[in-house]
């Protein structure tokens, strides 16, 4: 008889165990992994958000800058309707893939000065500066529009100075921490996390379980850019392709 009851106790032990382990596991697989690359590279307050929205970028893609520029002219909607109105945590994870595949050498000091404009906690001031700059200089006069377009020349360290200057940024230790390559190491390394995790080129968006890569856009992004942003973004928080 105590056997019986032993063997009872065992059973309702390991059901009870593999219940548990079901329903955590189901649990975990429904959460949403709110791990940042670089804190200051969001938008949004990582404590109290529901939904983590990625975008894997390189400041010399014209694609991504299409969907960054729409963002960009429409700062004030796509603050109040997704990053506070549907608790977004809206990260960019900035690479030198286009420098690395040869299509862009302005790429790389692009990407070094992202992150050193990060380390004082300005980013978001120099990369919508750079966007703002690049939209003005190249982007509105078909220059640099896609893999068909006019490049965008090669260049002077300057002009990334100057964009840091005017975004509020200390010149003096911005310009240091581009000479001596202080961000060069992690740049370096997200690019190759980022390879590895997309497996493509960029944009790549990963919006909580909804992924897609590329945007085509018009750099036209007072109209037809944030309708087809808004497409992605609408994709990710119902999780699913826009398509269907």
């Amino acid at each position: 008889m105590k056997e019986r009851i032993v063997s009872i106790t065992v059973i309702i032990a390991v059901v009870g165990g593999l219940f548990f382990l079901f329903a955590y596991n189901a649990i975990q697989a429904g959460k949403i992994d709110m791990t940042t690359w670089n804190d200051n590279m969001v938008i949004g307050d990582a404590s109290t958000a529901k939904h983590h929205f990625v975008m894997y970028t390189d400041i010399f893609c014209p694609y991504c800058d299409k969907f960054s520029d729409a963002v960009m002219f429409h700062k004030d909607e796509f603050k109040s309707d997704y990053i506070e109105g549907k608790e977004i945590l809206f990260e960019l994870r900035v690479t030198d893939m286009n420098y690395e595949a040869g299509h862009s050498k302005n790429s790389r000091p692009a990407g070094e000065g992202a992150y050193c404009a990060a380390k004082q906690n300005k980013f978001w001031d120099y990369y919508y500066g750079l966007l703002d700059k690049l939209y003005t200089d190249y982007h509105s006069k078909g220059i640099g529009i896609d893999k068909t377009a006019q490049p965008i020349p090669e260049l002077e360290m300057d002009y990334f100075y100057k964009v840091a200057e005017k975004a509020g940024l200390d010149k003096d230790t911005f310009v240091s921490c581009m000479e001596n390559h202080e961000t060069a190491d992690e740049l370096d390394n997200n690019t190759m996390r980022a390879s590895r995790t997309i497996g493509s080129g960029v944009p790549y968006f990963q919006f909580d379980k909804f992924t897609t890569a590329g945007f085509l856009g018009y750099f036209d992004p007072e109209d037809r850019d944030w309708e087809q942003a808004k497409l992605l973004l609408d994709a990710g928080l119902a999780g699913k392709n826009p398509q269907q």
